[in-house]
């Protein structure tokens, strides 16, 4: 089963291909957790419903480094 198939609570595929864009452009946890919670995809949802974006963004630094 695809992973964009199985997603029911975004609602539309404007609201999915928001979603996938966002969690691969993201550079930080902390924007990972701000896509999640706009979205309202809970955290274990998200690792369970979509793995392989999960492991994308599993090594992502929990802030953004500061401006220099």
């Amino acid at each position: 089963m695809n992973e964009q198939d199985d997603d029911e609570s975004l609602d539309s595929q404007r609201d999915s291909s928001s979603f996938w864009l966002g969690m691969k452009m993201a550079s930080s946890m902390a924007e990972v957790q701000g896509i999640l919670h706009r979205f309202d995809v809970p955290e274990e949802e998200f690792a369970n419903r979509f793995p392989s974006l999960a492991k994308l963004v599993q090594g992502l630094p929990d802030e953004t480094a500061p401006p220099a």
